[in-house]
């Protein structure tokens, strides 16, 4: 399989790649954006995220604690004022529902780990606006986008290499 240059070559790479290692590198996406959340029951998540294989209770338990999470952060949730740390906690519950949605035809499974990716893009384009402190930081944010795409990038290159594909 040729190497990821480009994300054109991301989204069409990873959507040839099984669901199994789609999964695979899906949890290695978020375990590189959970530490952003604000919202201590996404701690519990992290021993899963580390386990080579998860039961399907496991999976039950990830994604009903997201699913929480993903309720309880959602942008309607206080439009007071945007909190930035708040809606990078619920991209990470949308890439956790994302990965442990079981869909039996295989039409979202597809493109899983991009989806995942992409949530896991947008927490830290979320949480690195937060840092500006009033205002948004949008050209930390812009600096933190292009170091997830490439760590993203990379991540998938080092697994096609251990997979010998």
């Amino acid at each position: 399989m040729p190497r990821i240059e480009k994300n054109s070559d991301f989204i069409s790479i990873l959507s040839s790649l099984p669901v199994e290692q789609q999964h695979h590198l899906a949890k290695k996406f978020i375990s590189g954006v959970i530490h952003l959340g604000d919202n201590a029951r996404l701690n519990q998540l992290l021993e899963l995220l580390k386990k080579p294989d998860c039961s399907v209770d496991d999976i039950r338990t990830a994604h009903s604690i997201a699913q929480s999470v993903y309720v309880e952060t959602g942008p309607g949730s206080d439009m007071s004022e945007v909190k930035f740390n708040c809606q990078a906690t619920h991209f990470i519950a949308q890439a956790v529902l994302t990965c442990s949605t079981q869909d039996n035809r295989g039409a979202s499974t597809v493109h899983l780990a991009h989806k995942v990716a992409n949530y896991c893009r947008m927490a830290l384009t979320c949480a690195s606006m937060g840092q500006g402190g009033e205002n948004p930081d949008f050209a930390n944010a812009e600096a933190e986008y292009n170091r997830i795409v490439k760590e993203q990038i990379d991540t998938v290159n080092k697994f096609l290499d251990s997979e010998g594909t």
